[in-house]
């Protein structure tokens, strides 16, 4: 680029070259150059401005009119031919915005204005401009062009409602997602109306309040309902700030607002969990209380607040050193070597068991220990829990109790329970087991039910243990008799009745219960014996008695009628003394036999 002479200018007076040298120090601080074309020579003249623009020689100079154009950017020459073309026909200023081309191929962008000068008839003879390079400030304009294209783009896909507003409440500009948020079908809707008309009217003194701050320069932020124009409520959070103009002056409120009623909710819902806790844990008589490292109450339920305060002697609260020397230094210590064991680290249950100086009861509970760790894994404090078992307790102590007493009626009764599975092998057999057969309980459970049975009643157990299995839980067979062999070798008659309790997580199996029916049997048999005895009394009566008596009988109807010779009768008397011997005998056999009607001993091992 030809550098600007520092000399005075060649033929120029001193005053001509002062101005000249204060119109090119102009020309260089604007960036500016001074042109002029003269229509008689079709010339064009450049000041030294214009040559630095174009970073050309000025011994170029002059260069005519279309030479000049080729110095325009080449999508820029035919829009500058047409505009000095209008300028002539229709004498309209020449304003020109266009880019050239310099000598080394940069594009510059510059602002050309010109007067058209004309002589005495009309006809222009001249036409003088000045044109200034803008490049700087185009490129300005375009990247802030841009720069209001990407914020525009943003604030378009911004998910939170944007809006500005009046000072006076109405609403000047809103993004889609705000649109949205109010229900608005098209911008019309809501654009140039009163935001207040969209305001809960509960929560107006909120939304104005958030206003007024932003018109007195304050960022500030607020919660409100607001109904969209077709109805819908929604709880919206907004922050407003203060727009101003270039001297300073607030002249609009820019909002950021976000629809938080799912926030809301499950704030509302969290709220009532807490509530509900705390009405179930101040409403238990267990004891929940949580410490720092330093021993002070952190949080507290009621019950424990009322013990501590109990203990201390004043109304407790958070803070409280939960180490109290008033309940004596023995519950001192214990106490203070549960929360340095917790605070250790360790996670630990303890029993208690005293005499509440509240109540004066007796109070069983179990006491955990947990520690509190923050982040970092590092201890904070400890979490206790304290659960009343007193009731629990006391029904363990009935339960032992019961327990030793059903244990005494199994060791020391008659019966006898076994606890089978499907196949009859013994899973748990009560000690009467020794008493009634004879076996050790380790004994028994080593053999199999079908071991013991006898052989002719084996069908029956196998069909039995199968029945039972179809029975609902609880279901019992009816009892029936068995003959099982006793340790000693006999055997024993037993009563069994069968169970199912297999689906009982407690038991798992079908319990027997049976007990020793031996003697009952025997005496059973005796009676058969007896009734056979009887029938066969019964029978000679009916039958042998019947003879000899209906022979005297006959006999002595026909001695009666008189009708015998005497021969006849001695015969017949004879007849009737051996009917009348004969039935001596029956009946003497019939005393016999009467007497032989005793239980025979029942022989156990036949």
């Amino acid at each position: 680029m030809t550098s600007i002479p520092k000399e005075p200018f060649p033929g120029k007076s001193r005053k001509e070259d002062h101005y000249l040298r204060i119109l090119r120090q102009m020309e260089t601080l604007g960036k500016l150059g001074h042109w002029e074309f003269d229509f008689i020579t079709q010339t064009i003249h450049w000041s030294e401005g214009i040559f630095v623009i174009l970073e050309m020689d000025p011994v170029e100079m002059p260069i005519s009119l279309e030479l000049g154009y080729n110095y325009v950017h080449p999508d820029d020459r035919e829009k500058a031919k047409q505009h000095m073309e209008d300028v002539f026909k229709k004498g309209i200023p020449y304003n020109l915005e266009c880019r050239l081309v310099t000598k080394n191929g940069t594009v510059r962008t510059i602002h050309s204005q010109a007067e058209l000068v004309r002589d005495d008839s009309g006809k222009p003879i001249q036409i003088v401009g000045i044109f200034q390079d803008i490049t700087d400030r185009t490129e300005s304009y375009i990247q802030l062009k841009q720069q209001e294209l990407r914020l525009s783009s943003i604030l378009q896909s911004e998910p939170e409602c944007v809006k500005v507003v009046s000072p006076d409440g109405i609403l000047i500009e809103m993004n889609p997602a705000g649109l949205n948020m109010i229900e608005a079908e098209i911008p019309e809707d809501a654009i140039g109306k009163k935001v207040e008309a969209l305001i809960e009217p509960s929560d107006l003194r909120f939304y104005r309040s958030l206003h007024e701050n932003a018109l007195k320069g304050i960022k500030s932020s607020a919660r409100f309902r607001i109904i969209g124009m077709k109805g819908t409520h929604r709880w919206m959070e907004s922050t407003a700030v203060p727009l101003t103009n270039q001297k300073g002056e607030i002249t609009s409120v820019l909002s950021l607002t976000r629809d938080i009623s799912e926030k809301v909710i499950n704030e509302e819902k969290l709220i009532r969990i807490k509530r509900n806790q705390e009405a179930l844990i101040n409403g238990t008589s267990d004891l929940i209380w949580s410490i720092d490292t330093n021993f002070c109450l952190v949080a507290a339920n009621q019950s424990f607040l009322d013990v501590l305060s109990f203990l201390q002697q004043y109304p407790a609260k958070e803070g409280d050193s939960v180490l109290v020397k008033t309940a004596g230094e023995e519950f001192y210590y214990k106490w203070k070597e549960y929360y340095e064991r917790g605070l250790s680290g360790e996670s630990f249950t303890s029993f208690e068991n005293f005499i509440s100086p509240i109540t004066h009861e007796e109070e069983h509970r179990e006491v955990s220990f947990n520690p509190i760790r923050n982040v970092d894994e590092k201890i904070t404090g400890l979490a206790c829990f304290s659960k009343d078992i007193s009731s629990l307790m006391r029904k363990s102590k009935e339960l032992i109790l019961n327990e030793k007493r059903f244990r005494v009626l199994v060791e020391n009764g008659a019966d006898v329970i076994m606890i089978l599975n499907p196949r009859g092998q013994g899973k748990y057999v009560s000690p009467s087991i020794t008493k009634v057969m004879g076996y050790t309980e380790k004994e028994a459970l080593s053999l199999n039910l079908f071991d013991v049975v006898h052989p002719d009643d084996s069908p029956r157990l196998k069909k039995r243990l199968f029945d039972v299995l179809a029975l609902p839980l609880g279901g019992s067979l009816a009892s029936e008799t068995f003959r099982a062999k006793h340790k000693d070798g006999s055997w024993r008659y037993v009563e069994s009745t069968l169970t199912n309790m297999l689906s009982d997580e407690s038991i798992g199996g079908i319990v027997d219960n049976f007990h020793d029916v031996t003697e009952k049997e025997t005496q059973l048999e005796a009676i058969k014996t007896q009734n056979k005895k009887l029938k066969s009394i019964a029978w000679t009566q009916s039958h042998v008695v019947r003879s000899p008596l209906a022979r005297i009988m006959g006999l002595t109807q026909l001695i009666r009628t008189g009708s015998l010779t005497k021969e006849e009768e001695d015969k017949s008397l004879g007849y009737l003394i051996d009917s009348a011997n004969e039935l001596d005998d029956v009946i003497g056999e019939i005393v016999r036999k009467s007497q032989e009607v005793i239980p025979p001993e029942f022989n156990s091992k036949t």
